[in-house]
């Protein structure tokens, strides 16, 4: 979901996140919070099989960015590269 510009249904982000064991339903319950706070947006999907799909905002990617660089550790608790989703200067 950290992929700026990209639109992603929760199957698509569940696959994609290594290790996660988040069921779907959990999984939406958090990404509505995301959308309540602004840092996601959803619109239908194209996909028959899906509901919607989500995009992380500026405001989301922001949001993140302030995190990891409060506490640079947290890229090696959440499994991240230095640069993998946000390189610097984007």
């Amino acid at each position: 979901m950290t992929k700026i510009g990209t639109w992603l249904n929760l199957r698509q982000i569940t696959t994609g996140t290594p290790g996660s064991d988040l069921n779907r339903d959990r999984l939406k319950k958090i990404i509505d919070g995301f959308v309540e706070k602004g840092f996601v947006e959803t619109r239908e999907s194209e996909n028959p099989k899906a509901k919607l799909e989500y995009k992380i905002t500026d405001k989301g990617k922001n949001a993140f960015r302030k995190c990891i660089s409060f506490d640079p550790d947290i890229k090696f608790v959440l499994g991240l590269q230095d640069t993998e989703f946000f390189p610097t200067g984007n």
